[in-house]
């Protein structure tokens, strides 16, 4: 019997048979006591509510200040945690017990993470910042409180400094920072899959607040702090390939997606032989994408090799294409250029009975081409065969953007034609005698609905612009509505198609038009933001009124 015994509590062994286990583990002792004061022992207790995996406490457990190296005891679903370390006299320490913690029985998380505060001498640090995690996956992610009371805070790299004080989230994002000094603190949440206390660039997702949060006698306590999740790029883009298509077009690939600033005065083709100029006559990304390319030049010799060099290439990030990885070789081509340019609709497929009146009609085509020929071969009528009046915004030589004006009728059915031999790309290849055609109906403006509320700022010297985002929920295609106001106050979403959306604010302090999520180091603030706590449900002909949009 002794010896059965023994060899039970020897190793940790999942139970059989039952119903399946849902509950998460949960601590339900401690030594010492939880806010527990003139504490000197060198070792701790902990008792959970079931057997735990040991290895996913003991990756889980942070002590601040540090006590150095721990050690572990295990018996049944208790642990004696030990250290060598002196403790500082009338000082605060925090153990955090993070939510990776897993039960040995069906590996369910610890619901939210657990803080034991204690003193060595007769006070207790009291202070606390709480707020909650947005992320696709919000469980899980650890929250680096760094003091900035006595340091430059120019100098936390949270690639090589610790934090001082953290937690971590539950299921529901939420997290708190318990038994704080008073003091200035940053806060900077990371997904530490190395579980080293340290951001990893490119491996953790981060985030950051939108300003330093400073704890006073006054105010020993701040909620509501909100952080979205991101992935910091530091990769430099790089020419993958580039290969002679024909005696005319290169086609150029990048490691990733860069920015469509480039023309074709960035662009040089030269002989690596005679060390001479090869013209380029155009350049273009290939659609909407920028992953592709294509250069349009002057005739290679089908024997020639030659250098293709890119200068002031960045990727979307702001990363910048350095040499050597800025350029590529490739050999002429013997073929002619004999394809001929295809025109797509990009903003609905053909025969789409739910267009917006307001929207921008996009268009990509196959390589590039003349433009000027292509508007003069290009029309859109409605039903009644009145002609659609709008503008050519070219992005580049193969994609362009008709916003109509003045905006199209509700309800009615449209025609979309180009006369093929309109669309000629620089060789001179063309489709005769042929139009191709689309059709499209806008949405019936009964089954419209609105939205409408007030914006409030608690900072009232604010200024910059607020942009409100609707997205629909479940829509099988992407459909998102955009609305810029100057200030705080009222707005509206008019005439939008009804179902379920959710709603999110931000203010644009750089002036970039997207939300910024700031950066680690150098450091950036976040900017500030509003995630509407509940799905909106529109309905056909009814305001949806009385939202707030409230910024901390």
């Amino acid at each position: 019997m002794i010896t059965s015994t023994a060899f039970f509590c020897a190793g940790q062994r999942s139970p059989t048979g039952g119903p399946p286990d849902i509950v998460p583990p949960e601590i339900i002792e401690t030594y010492p006591h939880v806010s527990s004061l003139n504490f000197h022992d060198r070792k701790f207790r902990l008792e959970f509510s079931e057997y735990v995996d040991r290895r996913s406490l003991e990756e889980s457990i942070f002590i601040s200040p540090s006590l150095g190296r721990l050690t572990y005891d295990w018996s049944g679903t208790e642990v004696e945690i030990s250290f060598t370390d002196s403790l500082r006299s009338h000082t605060t320490y925090i153990m955090t017990i993070g939510t990776d913690v897993v039960d040995i029985r069906n590996r369910n998380r610890m619901e939210k993470a657990f803080q034991l505060p204690f003193s060595t001498g007769d006070h207790i640090d009291s202070a606390s910042i709480s707020g909650k995690i947005y992320d696709a996956d919000p469980v899980g992610v650890m929250v680096f409180a760094y003091g900035l009371s006595d340091r430059d805070d120019d100098t936390i790299d949270p690639k090589r400094a610790k934090p001082d004080f953290l937690s971590q989230t539950g299921k529901d994002g939420i997290f708190v920072l318990t038994n704080l000094p008073l003091g200035i603190f940053r806060l900077i949440a990371v997904r530490d899959q190395y579980k080293n206390l340290l951001y990893d660039p490119q491996i953790d997702r981060y985030g950051i607040s939108s300003s330093d949060i400073e704890l006073t006698s006054d105010k020993q306590s701040i909620r509501g702090v909100q952080i979205r999740m991101s992935v910091e790029d530091t990769t430099a883009p790089f020419l993958s390939s580039a290969r002679a298509v024909d005696q005319t077009h290169i086609l150029l690939r990048f490691s990733e997606e860069v920015d469509m600033a480039g023309d074709k005065q960035s662009v040089r083709i030269v002989d690596t032989l005679t060390n001479s100029e090869s013209a380029v006559i155009e350049f273009t990304f290939l659609g909407e994408s920028s992953m592709e390319a294509e250069i349009v030049t002057a005739q290679q010799e089908s024997t020639g090799t030659y250098r293709v060099a890119l200068e002031g290439f960045r990727d979307i990030h702001g990363n910048e294409m350095r040499s050597p990885f800025n350029t590529g070789i490739f050999v002429g081509s013997t073929q002619p250029d004999t394809s001929k340019p295809r025109v797509t609709m990009v903003t609905y497929k053909d025969s789409n009975v739910r267009a917006a009146i307001d929207d921008t009609l996009r268009f990509t085509i196959s390589e590039s081409i003349q433009k000027s020929v292509f508007e003069g071969g290009f029309s859109i009528t409605d039903s009644l065969g009145q002609e659609v009046k709008g503008e050519f915004l070219w992005g580049n030589s193969t994609t362009v953007s008709f916003p109509p004006f003045p905006s199209l009728l509700y309800g009615m059915k449209y025609t979309v034609k180009v006369i093929l031999d309109s669309l000629i790309d620089f060789s001179g290849n063309r489709y005769l005698d042929s139009v191709w055609v689309q059709h499209f109906q806008t949405i019936d403006e009964r089954s419209l609905g609105s939205i409408e509320g007030n914006v409030i700022d608690q900072n009232e010297t604010a200024r910059d612009k607020i942009f409100l985002i609707v997205n629909k929920v479940s829509s099988k295609e992407s459909e998102t509505h955009q609305l810029v106001i100057d200030t705080a106050g009222t707005f509206a979403f008019d005439r939008i198609p009804e179902g379920r959306y959710t709603l999110f604010a931000f203010r644009d302090t750089d002036k970039n038009r997207v939300y910024s999520y700031g950066k680690p180091f150098p450091f950036a603030w976040a900017e500030r933001f509003v995630e509407y706590p509940e799905t909106l449900k529109v309905r056909a002909r009814w305001p949806l009124e009385g939202l707030l949009i409230q910024f901390k």
